[in-house]
Formats: structure tokens, C-alpha cells, sequence
């Protein structure tokens, strides 16, 4: 109903409906904050929806501690399904906000907005929604308005430990980020499916070098993995024996600029895709959710797939053999798994000139191509021991940690901070 409402009004009319409903909920934040703290209350927010890191640590706390109650504050415009021992509210509502007020524990990965006033005695959490950036991000980048910059120190401001990957994301946070507190270096919570916890990833390395393992081990967490994948793949109506690649370009902001879609022709890349690995590629295209709130489509296909629906491009990364973009930082987060990873980036040059890179591009451990024919020839060649080494050697350089129990760690964190020592 309110997004309804909002649609309808003038932008005038909208920012003044903003800053009512502001006030409106700083001060339920203020009525609220005169009932008692409740010591086991942990509210976990992602205002895009149910998912992110919190939603991955909301899953640990509920396995590690029964006794807690956890409330998951979810945005966007559907609503999701959260398992039993976890309570969705929508974020943003007086139902939100009196958790939050009366909350021992607050986990977020996004900014707090200014009516959300933190009590003595709560801990928050803030894990941020990106692991290793490639652009630019809060005061480091240009063209972020004030007002951004104002609301990003506030929330830092109200921060009590910020969770990191890196050594390099340690000093994004002192530096970009303004953040002079307690930082720990968990990994990422929302890699912990895609990577497969640190064990299964030990067994599935070795099982993959031909190393000795027990044998019910190994098999235990190939099959595993196969699992999530199985399941996955039949959620997204994929049938036969097909290998998979994700394709999923940056949004570039400016109108309807789902990124270099036209430029792209899925048909040759699956044609190059099979010639180098051997079995037939379906394509799948997972449009930025601003690009496709712009309007921008990729219509189904042959072997052309619009995934950009699907809410969770994390298990879409776990059903994926190889991945295609150009400056997410999903190129990090997948060649975590030792699976390739391509660049199709055609306007490099304009993109770094408008946002900025913490990386000279075209040292990334990863084949870089500016066209569909470049392209096909960088997956023909792909050398992929070449491809490993690069990364590991970038990733070692950067102190990066990233093991699958990042979730786990998160969890111990929140709640020693609610236990002690007890």
C-alpha cells in the first residue's frame, strides 16, 4: 500500500511524505525505547529483502542458539518465506522499529537511516553488502551526494564491529568508511552456501587432485554440493545435462543502462563455452535489480535464460560452471570456488572514469575481453591452471579470508556479546 501511495504523489509531495514518516519514526523509536531491552531479541535487517549476509547469520544463530529470538526486518516488494525460528517483519514499520528499539543485538548490511536511535546497551553489527569491492565505495568514490555521505556516518557511527574478508576491506573501512572501531576478519556470511564450509571445500579439493581422503568423506561432500545444485536447477525448470553460465552485467545508473546486454551474443559464448569444456552451455542473464526496476528485459531464447527474477544470485552462482560480467564484485566471490570467471567489458574506460576502481582493471586475475569475438577467443584459450595461480596469488596478496564458516563466526560474535562468559 505504501509503495502504491508513493508511486502516485508528486516528488514533492514524496519528500515531504519522507520526512513525516521520519519523524514519525524517530519518535516511535523514543516511546519504544522506554521498554526494557530484551536480552536474546536479535534483529537482522536487509532493506532489499530477506537475504545478504544477515540472512545468513540469522540461519547460524537459529541453529547455534535455539533460545533466541531472532527477527529478520525485510524490504522489498515481495515477500519471502523465512524458516521456523525466525520472524519476518517488513523493514521501515512501526512493527520494525519497536523491534529494533527493544533489541539486544542489531545485524544490518546496509545504512541505518537517521530516525533509528541506538540505546546504551546494543550491539550492532554491521557486515556490509559487498566483500571485496572493485569500485569505489562511500567517501573514496566520486559523484555520492552529501546527503549519502552524511546518512553513511551516521551508521557508522553507530557501529560497534564492522565484519571484513581482507586486510585491503580492513582499510576500506578506516579510511573510506571513516570506521575507527572493532573489525573482524569473519569472510562473508552470504558465501558461506557458494563456498561450501571449509571442510566440504578441503574434501572437494582433495577429491579433485586425486589426493587420498576416506572415501565416504569425500563422497559425502561432493554428493553434498550436487544436492544444493540439483535443487537449484530444478527451481530454475533446467533440464538434461547441459553445463551452465551466469551472465549478470553491472547496472550503470543513467535511465534504463542495463550495462552491455546489445553488445553481448549468447549464442556465440555458449558455441565457445562448449568448445573449450566440452558439453553443451545453457546461458543464463541476471540483470541488476535497478536495471530491470528501469524496465530493461532479455527475453527467453533456445538456450537464453532471463534469470533476473530469481531472488538469490548467490545460488544462482552455486548452480553456475562458469560466470561472465564486467565490475561486480561477484567476479571475487565466484572464483572463491575455483570455477572461471570471464570479464566482458566493452566500456571499461567510461565505467572507471565515472566511478573509479580500486584496481587497475586490466591487472585482474581474470580474462578480460572489450568484444563478443575477443571474448570466444579468451574461453577457447582459457589455460585454467594459469587462471588458478593468478588468483591465488591475488587473493593472498590482498589477506583475504574466505572458507565457508564465515556465518559461523559471525554467530560465536553475537553471542558472546549476549552470554559473556557465562
Amino acid at each position: 500500500m505504501r509503495s502504491f501511495i508513493k508511486r502516485l504523489m508528486p516528488e514533492r509531495l514524496k519528500e515531504t511524505y519522507r520526512r513525516l514518516r521520519g519523524r514519525i519514526l524517530r519518535l516511535c523509536f523514543t516511546v519504544f525505547g522506554l521498554l526494557p531491552i530484551k536480552k536474546n531479541r536479535v534483529v537482522c535487517e536487509n532493506v532489499w529483502g530477506y537475504g545478504d549476509n544477515p540472512k545468513n547469520i540469522a540461519l547460524a544463530l537459529r541453529k547455534a542458539d535455539p533460545g533466541l529470538e531472532i527477527i529478520f526486518a525485510a524490504g522489498g516488494k515481495k515477500r519471502s518465506k523465512a524458516p521456523k525460528g525466525i520472524k519476518l517483519v517488513t523493514s521501515g514499520s512501526i512493527r520494525a522499529v519497536f523491534y529494533l528499539a527493544t533489541a539486544r543485538v542489531w545485524v544490518d548490511c546496509n545504512h541505518k537511516p537517521y530516525y533509528v536511535k541506538k540505546r546504551p546497551g546494543q550491539f550492532y553489527m554491521q557486515t556490509w553488502h559487498g566483500s571485496l569491492p572493485l569500485k569505489k565505495i562511500e567517501a573514496d568514490a566520486t559523484g555520492l551526494s552529501g546527503q549519502y555521505l552524511k546518512e553513511a556516518a551516521y551508521d557508522t557511527g553507530l557501529a560497534d564491529v564492522f565484519l571484513s574478508n581482507s586486510e585491503f576491506c580492513n582499510e576500506i573501512y578506516r579510511r573510506a568508511f571513516g570506521y575507527k572501531g572493532r573489525i573482524e576478519v569473519t569472510g562473508s556470511p552470504r558465501l558461506d552456501n557458494l563456498l561450501g564450509g571449509a571442510d566440504r571445500k578441503k574434501d572437494r579439493e582433495s577429491a579433485l587432485r586425486g589426493e587420498e581422503t576416506r572415501e565416504e568423506d569425500r563422497e559425502s561432500a561432493l554428493r553434498g554440493e550436487e544436492t544444493r545444485k540439483s535443487r537449484i536447477i530444478e527451481r530454475l525448470g533446467i533440464s538434461g545435462e547441459k553445463k551452465i553460465a551466469l551472465y549478470a552485467p553491472t547496472f550503470r545508473g543513467g535511465g534504463a543502462d542495463a550495462g552491455p546486454v546489445d553488445a553481448f551474443d549468447p549464442v556465440s559464448v555458449c558455441a565457445a563455452l562448449g568448445e573449450r569444456f566440452g558439453k553443451e552451455f545453457i546461458m543464463l542473464v541476471r540483470l541488476h535489480p535497478l536495471a530491470v526496476s528501469h524496465g530493461c528485459t532479455v527475453g527467453n531464447t533456445g538456450n537464453v535464460l532471463d534469470v533476473s527474477s530469481y531472488p538469490n544470485i548467490y545460488e544462482l552462482m552455486e548452480a553456475a560452471d562458469v560466470l561472465i560480467t564486467d565490475y561486480s564484485n561477484t567476479m571475487f566471490e565466484f572464483s572463491y570456488t575455483g570455477k572461471p570467471c570471464f570479464l566482458f567489458a566493452p566500456d571499461s574506460e567510461r565505467y572507471n572514469n565515472e566511478r573509479g576502481m580500486y584496481f587497475e582493471y586490466d591487472k585482474l586475475p581474470f580474462p578480460i575481453a572489450r568484444t563478443v569475438g575477443e571474448l570466444c577467443d579468451k574461453i577457447k584459450n582459457c589455460d585454467a591452471g594459469q587462471y588458478a595461480a593468478r588468483a591465488q596469488a591475488f587473493y593472498k596478496d590482498l589477506g583475504v579470508r574466505e572458507d565457508g564458516r564465515a556465518s559461523q563466526r559471525a554467530a560465536s560474535i553475537i553471542r558472546h556479546e549476549i552470554y559473556g562468559n557465562d
